[in-house]
């Protein structure tokens, strides 16, 4: 990540880059809790229609829950956009989120595994989807000595990206974070096999990846995660980091680890413990993204959309 690499875009890039900087460290001047509302209310209204994104979400929520009356879907669309546009602006200032000490309960059946494997220092891959917030969880896991590495996406917008991957080091509370590609996964494995703690989001669409049920439907899932900790006979173990009603605090549930078996098998009971879990609290997940965007059935009208 060099500035250079910020020279790589188009001109429209660089100028949508720096309007949407300028708008978060504008966001940034107002007082934390003010700015936290506005970036929720601003996201579940104009910005959402704006941006398309309130749209997306009820293609979504019409694909899988085509049941819910329209009021239904319009409640949960509220809740993921109101919870998207904090989490865009946490995840812009990490340290800001985590200078607040928001309330944060760790708990669940895995939780015990999880700090006897890092006291034993054994390899832990970590896996989730896009829920809540995962600056929660990496923050609730600083406090317990962990930290929390993962393979992350670059923005399409290569301006945006690099200030995006400054975010992500937390000023020395983060593990260490690696881009797609050879080397970056080569480094991953390396890190993990080493003993770090690392995490995969497993609801991403690939496009050469097994067609898995999820909520349904079927949709194209790497083994990546699986595969790693099969490698390093790392734990692999879910989180879910959930935006509680208040909109301030948090829960992080650690669930049961799964056991070692063939990275397809692991990777369909992971994606069942986040269907689970988005079943239970639908609003905390990331509706907005195209989850289905490879299908191995004719598409429909709505699909084609998603």
């Amino acid at each position: 990540m060099t500035e250079k690499a910020d020279r790589n875009g188009t001109f429209k890039e660089w100028f949508s880059s720096h309007v949407l900087m300028l708008f978060f460290r504008l966001m940034r001047l107002l007082p934390y809790l003010f700015r936290h509302w506005l970036m929720g209310a601003l996201l579940r209204g104009p910005l959402g229609y704006i941006t398309g994104y309130r749209k997306r979400t009820l293609d979504n929520l019409n694909l899988i829950y085509p049941e819910f009356s329209n009021e239904q879907k319009t409640i949960i669309a509220k809740q993921v956009l109101d919870n998207a546009g904090r989490t865009f602006l946490e995840n812009m200032y990490p340290a800001d989120f985590q200078a607040h000490s928001p309330e944060i309960k760790l708990w669940g059946d895995g939780l015990e595994a999880l700090l006897k494997a890092h006291s034993e220092g054994r390899p832990i891959m970590f896996f989730s989807g896009h829920f809540g917030n995962h600056e929660a969880f990496r923050a609730a896991l600083y406090r317990h000595g962990i930290k929390v590495g993962g393979l992350i996406r670059p923005m399409s917008n290569p301006y945006f990206d690099y200030h995006y991957q400054k975010t992500l080091l937390i000023e020395g509370r983060s593990g260490q974070v690696f881009l797609p590609g050879p080397q970056g996964t080569l480094g991953f494995y390396k890190s993990l096999k080493k003993g770090a703690t690392l995490v995969l989001l497993i609801d991403i669409a690939v496009p050469d990846g097994p067609f898995i049920d999820f909520l349904g439907r079927p949709a194209r899932t790497a083994l990546t995660a699986a595969t790693f900790a099969v490698k390093s006979n790392a734990l692999f173990l879910p989180y879910f980091s959930m935006r509680n009603p208040d909109c301030l605090s948090f829960n992080v549930e650690i669930g049961k680890p799964i056991k070692h078996s063939d990275p397809l098998t692991m990777t369909q009971k992971a994606t069942k413990a986040l269907e689970k879990r988005i079943v239970k609290d639908p609003g905390n997940w990331f509706w907005i993204h195209r989850r289905w965007k490879y299908s191995p059935e004719p598409q429909t009208e709505t699909e084609e959309k998603l």
